[in-house]
């Protein structure tokens, strides 16, 4: 996960660095209503069924929707992911947002092999989308720029979906590389010290 570099204009500038600097979310919705919704997907997940993991992503959207007193975005729910292709390299997406339509989608099978992509990485997916979203709506980030804060956001919510124990997560490291910054994942799965 590396982030986005800072735009030139002092406009776009400034949300830059407000996005950068909101690491955490005021509110969060309750633990317990998350987490169980989280457990529904997960298992319309493991079904494979298109249909039941747009409705149980939309119940996760609409607690999230009511948390924040925003409208709910719109969900799809497509199968394979779509995949580029250039000499040395290949990107896939994973998911998206659309500023124009207010909706999220979200790809449930790898690109290469089909397979139905892991719990934890579509629950993701659909965070980061969300707050795509939340940005917007809650924010006012016209851009929702890529920011250490974005990611920290995301991670809030993530972690919260999957009940990790607050002595178990880990914060994010990151490394800059020029103007951007990437996560370190060496010392983000490495032991935690005593």
């Amino acid at each position: 996960m590396t982030t986005d570099r800072p735009p030139r204009s002092r406009k776009a500038r400034r949300e830059f660095d407000e996005s950068d600097a909101l690491t955490s979310l005021v509110a969060l919705p309750e633990a317990r209503d998350l987490q169980a919704r989280a457990r529904l997907f997960q298992a319309a997940i493991a079904v494979g069924d298109p249909r039941r993991v747009r409705a149980e992503g939309e119940s996760i959207l609409g607690l999230l929707a009511r948390t924040y007193q925003i409208g709910q975005p719109a969900l799809r729910v497509l199968g394979a992911r779509p995949r580029s292709v250039w000499e040395g390299g290949h990107s896939e997406l994973f998911g998206d947002y659309d500023f124009e339509e207010n909706r999220i989608r979200i790809w449930m099978r790898t690109a290469v092999l089909g397979k139905v992509t892991s719990y934890r990485g579509l629950l993701h997916t659909l965070l980061h989308e969300f707050c795509h979203h939340l940005d917007r709506e809650k924010f006012g980030f016209l851009e929702t720029p890529h920011t250490r804060g974005f990611h920290a956001r995301v991670d809030e919510l993530y972690h919260l979906a999957l009940a990790t124990p607050p002595e178990s997560r880990r914060p994010l490291v990151w490394i800059r590389m020029g103007n951007a910054w990437r996560i370190d994942w060496s010392r983000l799965r490495s032991p935690r010290p005593d």
